[in-house]
Protein backbone atom coordinates (compact mmCIF):
# COMPACT_ATOMS: atom_id res chain seq x y z
CA UNK A 1 0.00 0.00 0.00
CA UNK A 2 1.23 3.40 -1.19
CA UNK A 3 0.76 6.37 0.90
CA UNK A 4 1.03 10.61 -0.34
CA UNK A 5 2.11 12.95 2.30
CA UNK A 6 2.54 16.68 0.91
CA UNK A 7 3.96 19.72 2.27
CA UNK A 8 2.58 22.77 0.41
CA UNK A 9 4.48 26.45 1.85
CA UNK A 10 5.62 29.94 0.54
CA UNK A 11 9.13 28.54 -0.60
CA UNK A 12 8.49 25.17 -1.72
CA UNK A 13 6.29 22.03 -1.70
CA UNK A 14 7.30 18.40 -0.86
CA UNK A 15 5.27 15.42 -2.16
CA UNK A 16 6.85 11.50 -0.44
CA UNK A 17 5.41 8.45 -1.50
CA UNK A 18 5.74 5.67 1.06
CA UNK A 19 4.67 2.43 2.22
CA UNK A 20 2.49 1.68 4.75
CA UNK A 21 5.55 0.57 6.82
CA UNK A 22 7.38 4.00 6.55
CA UNK A 23 9.58 2.84 3.59
CA UNK A 24 9.72 6.28 1.30
CA UNK A 25 9.75 4.92 -2.87
CA UNK A 26 9.66 8.63 -4.56
CA UNK A 27 10.09 12.18 -3.98
CA UNK A 28 9.15 15.25 -5.70
CA UNK A 29 9.94 18.94 -5.06
CA UNK A 30 8.67 21.91 -6.43
CA UNK A 31 7.77 25.79 -5.43
CA UNK A 32 5.68 27.45 -3.85
CA UNK A 33 1.86 26.30 -3.42
CA UNK A 34 0.54 28.60 -1.19
CA UNK A 35 -2.48 29.79 -3.59
CA UNK A 36 -2.41 33.31 -1.41
CA UNK A 37 0.41 33.85 -2.50
CA UNK A 38 0.58 32.64 -6.60
CA UNK A 39 -3.82 31.85 -6.94
CA UNK A 40 -5.29 28.66 -7.22
CA UNK A 41 -3.53 27.86 -10.70
CA UNK A 42 -0.16 28.60 -9.58
CA UNK A 43 -0.68 26.49 -6.79
CA UNK A 44 -2.34 23.60 -8.61
CA UNK A 45 0.42 23.70 -10.99
CA UNK A 46 3.30 23.41 -8.22
CA UNK A 47 0.89 20.34 -6.43
CA UNK A 48 1.10 18.71 -9.84
CA UNK A 49 4.71 19.36 -10.59
CA UNK A 50 6.01 17.88 -7.42
CA UNK A 51 3.47 15.00 -7.39
CA UNK A 52 4.92 14.30 -11.06
CA UNK A 53 8.38 14.27 -9.89
CA UNK A 54 7.54 11.56 -6.76
CA UNK A 55 5.70 8.97 -8.93
CA UNK A 56 8.33 9.47 -11.63
CA UNK A 57 10.77 7.96 -9.08
CA UNK A 58 8.62 5.52 -7.78
CA UNK A 59 8.14 4.34 -11.29
CA UNK A 60 4.16 4.37 -9.79
CA UNK A 61 0.88 5.61 -11.10
CA UNK A 62 -1.56 7.87 -9.63
CA UNK A 63 -4.07 4.87 -9.23
CA UNK A 64 -1.39 3.00 -6.76
CA UNK A 65 -2.00 5.85 -4.02
CA UNK A 66 -4.29 4.31 -1.24
CA UNK A 67 -4.22 7.26 0.96
CA UNK A 68 -2.60 11.03 1.22
CA UNK A 69 -2.41 14.00 3.30
CA UNK A 70 -1.54 17.44 2.61
CA UNK A 71 -0.41 20.39 5.00
CA UNK A 72 -1.19 23.37 2.89
CA UNK A 73 -0.20 27.17 3.72
CA UNK A 74 -2.86 28.99 3.32
CA UNK A 75 -5.75 26.63 4.38
CA UNK A 76 -7.09 29.00 7.24
CA UNK A 77 -10.64 29.17 7.31
CA UNK A 78 -13.61 26.38 6.33
CA UNK A 79 -14.09 28.47 2.91
CA UNK A 80 -10.87 27.46 1.72
CA UNK A 81 -11.27 23.73 1.51
CA UNK A 82 -14.30 24.39 -1.23
CA UNK A 83 -10.78 26.53 -3.08
CA UNK A 84 -8.57 23.66 -2.62
CA UNK A 85 -9.89 20.24 -2.50
CA UNK A 86 -10.35 20.44 -6.31
CA UNK A 87 -6.97 21.29 -6.39
CA UNK A 88 -5.94 17.97 -4.73
CA UNK A 89 -9.21 16.19 -6.86
CA UNK A 90 -6.97 17.33 -10.00
CA UNK A 91 -4.33 15.52 -9.00
CA UNK A 92 -6.25 12.02 -9.56
CA UNK A 93 -5.52 9.96 -7.07
CA UNK A 94 -7.31 7.49 -4.71
CA UNK A 95 -7.93 6.23 -1.24
CA UNK A 96 -9.01 8.89 1.70
CA UNK A 97 -7.74 12.37 1.61
CA UNK A 98 -6.90 14.22 4.80
CA UNK A 99 -5.84 18.16 4.45
CA UNK A 100 -4.71 20.27 7.22
CA UNK A 101 -3.25 23.71 7.64
CA UNK A 102 0.87 23.31 7.53
CA UNK A 103 1.12 23.64 10.98
CA UNK A 104 -0.04 20.58 11.80
CA UNK A 105 2.37 18.25 10.57
CA UNK A 106 5.24 19.28 13.32
CA UNK A 107 2.72 18.30 16.06
CA UNK A 108 1.91 14.88 13.98
CA UNK A 109 5.55 14.15 13.07
CA UNK A 110 6.97 15.34 16.59
CA UNK A 111 4.50 13.58 18.64
CA UNK A 112 3.66 9.71 19.18
CA UNK A 113 -0.52 10.37 18.10
CA UNK A 114 -0.53 13.47 17.10
CA UNK A 115 -2.24 14.40 20.40
CA UNK A 116 -0.21 18.10 21.94
CA UNK A 117 0.73 21.34 20.98
CA UNK A 118 3.00 22.23 18.02
CA UNK A 119 4.57 25.92 18.26
CA UNK A 120 6.14 26.83 14.76
CA UNK A 121 8.87 29.67 14.43
CA UNK A 122 10.41 30.68 11.16
CA UNK A 123 9.98 33.31 9.04
CA UNK A 124 6.38 33.53 11.14
CA UNK A 125 4.65 31.93 13.55
CA UNK A 126 2.26 29.26 14.45
CA UNK A 127 0.69 27.35 16.94
CA UNK A 128 -1.34 24.11 16.50
CA UNK A 129 -2.83 21.83 18.68
CA UNK A 130 -5.13 18.52 18.70
CA UNK A 131 -6.61 17.08 21.88
CA UNK A 132 -7.44 13.38 22.84
CA UNK A 133 -10.58 13.84 21.16
CA UNK A 134 -9.55 14.68 17.58
CA UNK A 135 -10.52 18.24 18.46
CA UNK A 136 -8.40 20.49 16.98
CA UNK A 137 -7.50 24.62 17.46
CA UNK A 138 -4.74 26.93 15.82
CA UNK A 139 -3.47 30.57 16.39
CA UNK A 140 -3.68 32.97 13.43
CA UNK A 141 -0.41 32.27 12.05
CA UNK A 142 -0.74 35.51 10.36
CA UNK A 143 1.78 37.94 12.33
CA UNK A 144 0.78 41.29 13.58
CA UNK A 145 -1.69 42.68 14.11
CA UNK A 146 -3.13 38.90 14.49
CA UNK A 147 -2.02 37.83 17.97
CA UNK A 148 1.10 35.64 16.88
CA UNK A 149 4.81 37.26 17.16
CA UNK A 150 7.82 35.91 17.20
CA UNK A 151 8.94 35.01 13.75
CA UNK A 152 12.53 35.95 12.49
CA UNK A 153 12.01 39.31 10.37
CA UNK A 154 9.55 40.49 13.67
CA UNK A 155 13.03 39.39 16.55
CA UNK A 156 15.10 41.89 14.05
CA UNK A 157 12.07 44.27 14.00
CA UNK A 158 12.02 44.62 17.39
CA UNK A 159 16.19 44.39 17.99
CA UNK A 160 15.87 47.97 15.46
CA UNK A 161 13.29 49.25 17.52
CA UNK A 162 15.58 48.77 20.30
CA UNK A 163 18.08 50.34 18.83
CA UNK A 164 16.27 53.31 17.62
CA UNK A 165 14.96 53.80 20.59
CA UNK A 166 18.57 54.18 22.49
CA UNK A 167 19.54 56.33 19.72
CA UNK A 168 16.87 58.73 20.84
CA UNK A 169 17.59 58.42 24.77
CA UNK A 170 14.79 56.55 24.93
CA UNK A 171 16.10 53.34 26.14
CA UNK A 172 19.19 51.65 27.81
CA UNK A 173 22.26 50.88 26.25
CA UNK A 174 22.63 47.66 23.90
CA UNK A 175 25.31 46.24 21.91
CA UNK A 176 22.83 45.13 19.14
CA UNK A 177 23.54 48.40 17.81
CA UNK A 178 27.12 47.84 16.89
CA UNK A 179 26.19 43.88 15.94
CA UNK A 180 23.70 45.83 13.51
CA UNK A 181 26.09 48.21 12.42
CA UNK A 182 29.16 45.65 11.74
CA UNK A 183 26.82 43.09 9.88
CA UNK A 184 24.74 45.85 7.09
CA UNK A 185 28.54 46.96 6.99
CA UNK A 186 27.36 50.75 7.62
CA UNK A 187 29.99 52.21 9.41
CA UNK A 188 28.06 54.03 12.19
CA UNK A 189 24.72 54.26 14.16
CA UNK A 190 24.05 57.35 11.89
CA UNK A 191 24.36 55.47 8.97
CA UNK A 192 22.25 52.43 9.84
CA UNK A 193 19.41 55.08 11.40
CA UNK A 194 19.31 56.79 7.89
CA UNK A 195 19.91 53.69 5.69
CA UNK A 196 16.91 51.61 6.91
CA UNK A 197 14.46 54.87 7.14
CA UNK A 198 15.99 55.37 3.00
CA UNK A 199 15.62 51.46 2.42
CA UNK A 200 18.95 51.12 1.52
CA UNK A 201 19.62 48.89 4.23
CA UNK A 202 17.59 46.11 4.40
CA UNK A 203 16.14 44.63 7.97
CA UNK A 204 15.57 41.00 7.46
CA UNK A 205 14.70 37.68 8.99
CA UNK A 206 18.57 36.64 7.78
CA UNK A 207 19.93 39.18 10.84
CA UNK A 208 18.00 36.80 14.05
CA UNK A 209 20.78 34.82 14.10
CA UNK A 210 22.85 37.97 15.45
CA UNK A 211 20.13 39.32 18.03
CA UNK A 212 20.59 36.12 19.18
CA UNK A 213 24.12 35.69 19.28
CA UNK A 214 23.85 39.03 21.13
CA UNK A 215 21.69 38.00 23.43
CA UNK A 216 23.24 34.89 24.08
CA UNK A 217 26.43 36.97 25.08
CA UNK A 218 24.96 39.05 27.92
CA UNK A 219 23.13 41.89 26.49
CA UNK A 220 19.75 42.63 28.55
CA UNK A 221 18.12 44.23 25.82
CA UNK A 222 18.55 41.43 23.09
CA UNK A 223 17.82 38.97 26.08
CA UNK A 224 14.32 40.41 26.24
CA UNK A 225 13.69 40.63 22.55
CA UNK A 226 13.78 36.79 22.88
CA UNK A 227 12.27 36.37 25.74
CA UNK A 228 9.44 38.34 24.04
CA UNK A 229 9.35 35.96 21.64
CA UNK A 230 9.21 33.19 23.75
CA UNK A 231 6.38 34.93 26.03
CA UNK A 232 3.96 35.45 23.03
CA UNK A 233 4.34 32.08 21.20
CA UNK A 234 3.67 31.00 25.10
CA UNK A 235 0.59 32.90 25.13
CA UNK A 236 -0.46 31.75 22.03
CA UNK A 237 -0.05 27.81 23.02
CA UNK A 238 -1.83 28.72 26.26
CA UNK A 239 -4.85 29.98 24.49
CA UNK A 240 -5.00 26.71 22.04
CA UNK A 241 -4.70 24.43 25.06
CA UNK A 242 -7.54 26.46 26.75
CA UNK A 243 -9.90 26.10 23.79
CA UNK A 244 -9.06 22.33 23.36
CA UNK A 245 -9.46 21.47 27.64
CA UNK A 246 -6.19 20.84 27.81
CA UNK A 247 -4.64 22.76 30.61
CA UNK A 248 -5.64 20.52 33.39
CA UNK A 249 -3.66 17.39 31.87
CA UNK A 250 0.11 16.32 30.70
CA UNK A 251 0.80 17.16 26.81
CA UNK A 252 3.80 17.33 24.55
CA UNK A 253 4.63 20.71 23.09
CA UNK A 254 6.90 20.64 19.62
CA UNK A 255 8.79 23.24 18.75
CA UNK A 256 9.84 23.48 15.24
CA UNK A 257 11.76 26.15 12.68
CA UNK A 258 14.17 28.23 12.09
CA UNK A 259 13.78 30.22 15.50
CA UNK A 260 13.74 27.77 17.56
CA UNK A 261 16.80 25.67 15.79
CA UNK A 262 18.60 28.25 17.94
CA UNK A 263 18.01 25.76 20.59
CA UNK A 264 18.45 29.39 22.62
CA UNK A 265 17.78 29.05 26.71
CA UNK A 266 16.56 32.63 26.90
CA UNK A 267 13.11 31.42 24.42
CA UNK A 268 13.09 28.11 25.46
CA UNK A 269 12.57 29.32 29.25
CA UNK A 270 10.43 32.24 28.46
CA UNK A 271 8.20 30.08 26.12
CA UNK A 272 7.66 26.98 29.21
CA UNK A 273 7.42 29.75 31.85
CA UNK A 274 4.59 31.27 29.93
CA UNK A 275 3.01 28.27 29.31
CA UNK A 276 3.42 26.25 32.68
CA UNK A 277 2.12 29.52 34.57
CA UNK A 278 -1.09 27.31 33.40
CA UNK A 279 -0.29 23.95 32.39
CA UNK A 280 2.07 22.08 34.50
CA UNK A 281 2.84 18.96 33.11
CA UNK A 282 4.32 19.82 29.58
CA UNK A 283 7.06 18.48 28.20
CA UNK A 284 9.20 19.87 25.36
CA UNK A 285 10.20 18.50 22.30
CA UNK A 286 11.85 19.68 19.30
CA UNK A 287 11.50 18.93 15.97
CA UNK A 288 13.90 19.60 13.10
CA UNK A 289 13.03 17.15 10.20
CA UNK A 290 11.18 18.11 7.77
CA UNK A 291 7.35 19.00 7.87
CA UNK A 292 6.65 16.49 5.36
CA UNK A 293 7.06 13.52 7.25
CA UNK A 294 3.66 14.64 9.60
CA UNK A 295 1.58 14.81 6.07
CA UNK A 296 3.27 10.60 5.62
CA UNK A 297 2.17 9.76 8.86
CA UNK A 298 -0.84 11.65 8.93
CA UNK A 299 -1.21 9.65 5.33
CA UNK A 300 -1.02 6.22 6.82
CA UNK A 301 -3.11 7.19 9.40
CA UNK A 302 -6.18 6.83 7.22
CA UNK A 303 -5.01 3.45 6.90
CA UNK A 304 -5.90 2.66 10.33
CA UNK A 305 -2.76 0.45 10.88
CA UNK A 306 -1.83 -1.64 13.87
CA UNK A 307 1.77 -0.93 13.35
CA UNK A 308 1.70 2.92 12.14
CA UNK A 309 5.79 3.91 10.78
CA UNK A 310 7.73 4.93 13.72
CA UNK A 311 8.35 9.28 12.63
CA UNK A 312 12.19 9.31 13.34
CA UNK A 313 12.52 6.42 10.55
CA UNK A 314 10.68 8.16 8.30
CA UNK A 315 12.36 11.04 8.70
CA UNK A 316 15.79 9.49 8.28
CA UNK A 317 14.46 8.20 5.02
CA UNK A 318 12.81 11.49 3.83
CA UNK A 319 16.20 13.58 5.15
CA UNK A 320 18.00 11.40 2.91
CA UNK A 321 15.70 11.22 -0.41
CA UNK A 322 15.05 15.35 -0.10
CA UNK A 323 19.23 15.30 -0.02
CA UNK A 324 19.68 13.31 -3.11
CA UNK A 325 16.81 15.04 -5.13
CA UNK A 326 17.86 18.67 -4.27
CA UNK A 327 22.03 16.96 -5.13
CA UNK A 328 20.38 16.18 -8.46
CA UNK A 329 18.60 19.27 -8.89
Amino acid sequence: MIVLGMDGGASKTHAVLADEKGAVVGVGRSGCSNWEVVGLEGAREALHQAVREALAQAGLSPGHVVASAYGLAGFDWPSDEGRLMPLIASLGLSGPVNLVNDAFLPLRAGTRDGVGIAAIAGSGTGVAGCNRSGQTARSFGAGYPFTDWGGAGEIVREAFYRVAARYKCLGPETALAQALVEALDCGTVDALMEGVMRWRLKLGGHLAPLVFEVAHQGDAVARDVIARAGRTIGANVVAVAKRLGMLGEPFDLVTAGGVFSSRSPVLNEALLCAVQAHASSVSLVHWEARPVVGAVLLAADLLHLASPPEPAAVAEQVMCALAALEEEG
